[in-house]
């Protein structure tokens, strides 16, 4: 789901308002993050509210929607068709969930009425018998009522079009498809095919998932639309759209195959508006084709995929039929790849929503490095970079009980943009793009018609890439913020020499395992060369072979950091000592070119009082700072050895300066 600019900056704040400072979890250095050991299933469990468990009892298998709306009321009157199995016997009561303010008429199995209760938003469906595991049930609930209003996150709502038309849609994510229909709202439970009947006043025209394979008249001022998918579908991707809608559809072909394919879309009905927007639609195919060659081929190719107008500040992939405010580049990338990642494998709970927001999101990225150039992709990468480094913690995990504020869970700067972040860091890490995108197709095939956690990604990443990732995910999926570079480098006799202090945003993880990227610049060339940082302070070094004039620092920007390259250090015969970090925050390096027996440094406050006097017995002396010792500001000297002149250098301490 894709959130407006606006939206996303009230997310921001209201995040502000209303954030807390991260657990104590008690972990020592080296373990796994503690949310990892985490059952991935509480949040599905408990979802935004307690579930009744009676919910686990049966499988849903069949929903059957047959409802009539009209887009200029927020009404909603009609049937719901549940069929499913006894997975838990014996089953005495059957429970649907729907809000209070809904009025159920009746309940019945096999044309028989069947007695119920309906408070506590849950409704209670008692049987005459108790029925044992694998018995099929066929029931249809007959309701109706005015869908209560929830913000953005409305199961139902009214607007206008643009054109000054009425215009209804449903976004039922996460929790609100009991706003409009009595639903089971268990993510892992999909149901195996839909059908949604949607009868309207004339002239409107309803769209929803799967193939229209009806259309009917049963009166002389309202049609009746009706829409069947057979894909296994979870609760929250079956939705509406009711407007006085133009249809603008074409075909294209998917994978080698040269599968042919419904483009389908139902937009305002205005000739501007289609001559504005045809082809940003149209483009819609070059996605279509981009992703399949990615991730597979389209998952539900047999029916179609298409988009529904309507004015919400946004976009939601219901499944073959996103719902959505414009045909802008991201937008419509982003939810269309969301029919790979989030509806045919969707996350397990919304403490993996990574699963759907952050691979959706990479989409954009990779939808603007394919089809458009770098420097869109880059601008793209850096925007969502800059955003992510904003605040200096979050997980892209959403710890369960986290998974109450709805906000917390679609947090654009960590689900989505951090989610991100996270795959592009991936893919450098494997270094393989083939690999890479082996590694999502197989992921995407194993769960495909399921559901799957970041764990589940993470052992198909292993399994393709024969390569232990758990560190990995400790630190970016369950660990929050970002590291925090200085990076010095220097040459001696054509041998570069790179060292590296890191630091982390937030608590955990203190250090993030990386590899580091640097480009050279050579009088006539320049080269790549990678290091991988497994301390927090680390010196590299890597023969060039001729002199660097220049070092780059991630020149590609993959990965999700700060960084400084504070000093190149020139140790050229007529400058035999170097100093580094300046400024320090507790320890420096001394480094002398030409060490000779008898030197010693001595550190000297403002005043000229001697501070601290040392031999210096190697080439490189780490020295610490005392943090007892007052001020900010310091001299330095250095006496290399018998007869060199004395280096001296003004030393500044970060942790007191500012």
């Amino acid at each position: 789901m894709k959130l407006a600019v606006l939206l996303a900056l009230l997310f921001m704040l209201h995040l502000t308002l209303t954030a807390q400072p991260p657990a104590s979890f008690g972990f020592e250095e080296g373990q796994a993050h503690p949310l990892s050991a985490l059952d991935p299933t509480m949040a599905s469990r408990s979802g935004t509210y307690p579930q009744n468990e009676l919910l686990w009892s049966y499988d849903v298998k069949y929903y059957g929607l047959d409802v009539h709306v009209d887009p200029n009321l927020n009404t909603i009157r009609g049937s719901v068709n549940v069929v499913a199995i006894v997975t838990e016997e014996p089953l005495e009561t059957f429970v649907l969930e729907l809000l209070d303010n809904m009025q159920v008429d009746s309940v019945k199995m096999n044309d028989q009425a069947l007695a119920f209760t309906h408070e506590g938003d849950e409704l209670l469906i008692n049987f005459p018998e108790a029925f044992q595991k694998d018995t099929l049930l066929d029931l249809r609930v007959y309701y109706q009522g005015a869908p209560e209003s929830s913000g953005f996150f409305s199961g139902f709502s009214l607007g206008q079009t643009p054109f000054n038309r009425p215009v209804l849609w449903t976004l039922s994510e996460p929790l609100n498809a009991r706003q409009w229909w009595p639903v089971k709202q268990v993510l892992e439970d999909k149901a195996d095919s839909v059908m949604v009947r949607i009868t309207t006043p004339n002239p409107y025209t309803a769209a929803s998932n799967g193939l229209l394979v009806e259309i009917s008249n049963p009166s002389d001022d309202a049609t009746t639309y009706t829409w069947k998918s057979n894909y296994p579908i979870a609760y929250y991707l079956i939705s509406l759209a009711v407007s006085e809608y133009a249809e603008y559809s074409f075909y294209t072909t998917l994978g080698e195959a040269r599968q042919e394919m419904l483009v389908q879309n139902f937009i305002y009905d205005d000739p501007s508006y289609l001559a504005e927007q045809q082809e940003n639609i149209e483009r819609t195919a070059d996605f279509l084709q981009l992703f399949s060659e990615l991730f597979g081929v389209y998952p539900f190719a047999q029916e179609k995929y298409g988009h529904a107008n309507a004015p919400m500040g946004g976009g939601m992939e219901h499944q073959t039929l996103t719902t959505l405010s414009a045909f802008n580049f991201d937008l419509v990338s982003h939810e269309l790849a969301h029919q790979w990642f989030g509806n045919s494998v969707t996350c397990a709970s919304w403490s993996d929503i990574w699963i759907n927001e952050g691979f959706a999101s990479y989409g954009e990225y990779l939808a603007r490095e394919r089809l458009q150039d770098q420097l869109s992709a880059l601008t793209w990468l850096n925007s969502a970079y800059h955003s992510i480094v904003s605040e200096p913690g979050g997980s892209v995990y959403v710890p369960p009980l986290e998974t109450t504020d709805v906000w917390r869970i679609f947090n654009g700067r960590l689900s989505y943009k951090k989610g991100a972040a996270i795959l592009h860091m991936l893919r450098n890490e494997i270094n393989d793009d083939p690999l890479f995108f082996q590694v999502l197709q197989t992921f995407r095939e194993t769960f495909a018609d399921s559901v799957a956690t970041g764990e589940d990604f993470r052992e198909v990443a292993e399994q393709m890439t024969g390569k232990n990732w758990e560190y990995f995910f400790d630190q970016w999926y369950y660990g929050e913020g970002y590291p925090i570079f200085e990076i010095f480098w220097h040459t001696l006799n054509d041998t570069l020499y790179l060292h590296s202090v890191q630091q982390s945003s937030a608590i955990y993880p203190s250090f993030f395992k990386t590899s580091l990227d640097v480009r050279l610049i050579l009088p006539d060339s320049t080269v790549d060369v990678r290091f991988f940082q497994d301390q927090p302070d680390q010196t590299f070094s890597a023969y060039i072979g001729q002199p660097v004039q220049n070092l780059i620092f991630d020149p590609e920007a993959w990965l999700l950091k700060k960084a400084s390259v504070l000093q190149k250090v020139d140790l050229s015969p007529e400058a035999s000592i170097s100093v580094y970090p300046n400024p320090v925050r507790q320890i420096f390096t001394i480094r002398t070119q030409h060490f000779q027996p008898g030197g010693l440094y001595r550190i000297y406050d403002l005043s000229g009082k001697l501070l601290k006097e040392e031999n210096i017995v190697e080439q490189q002396t780490d020295v610490v700072l005392d943090p007892r010792t007052g001020g900010n500001v310091f001299l330095l000297e250095v006496i290399s050895g018998k007869g060199i002149k004395p280096f001296r250098v003004k030393l500044i301490r970060l942790d007191n300066y500012l």
